[in-house]
């Protein structure tokens, strides 16, 4: 997975990285297929900001959000990808028109006429 990692006003602390890159792994595990990620960070005078687009097969997922400080506005983004990427992933494994159980050979299906 391409990860990357950028603070619009600076740098970012490797403590911020790790956060990030743990929260990336996790996902990865849960979700899986994510073969790209780019966080971006912005700190000002009054709130902080987070933005994250994770490129998944098929789809991008976006997230943003504030904060008072960057790991409150981070974990506000990380729960709203989070709820995207269960969502996708739901609609992944249950989708409409899936195969009908096959009939066993000594069984007969059910006709509607016959009841």
């Amino acid at each position: 997975m391409n990860v990357s990692i950028n603070n619009r006003h600076g740098k970012v602390s490797p403590a911020v990285q790790e956060k990030v890159e743990a929260w990336l792994q996790d996902c990865q595990e849960r979700f899986g297929e994510i073969s790209s990620a780019q966080v971006i960070m912005e700190q000002s005078e009054r709130q902080d900001e987070v933005e994250a687009t994770l490129h998944i097969k098929g789809k991008d997922v976006f997230a943003k959000a504030s904060g008072d400080n960057l790991y409150v506005a981070f974990d506000a983004m990380s729960d709203k990808i989070d709820r995207q990427l269960s969502k996708i992933k739901d609609k992944l494994t249950h989708k409409k028109g899936t195969p009908k159980p096959a009939v066993m050979e000594d069984e007969e299906p059910l006709d509607a006429e016959a009841v």
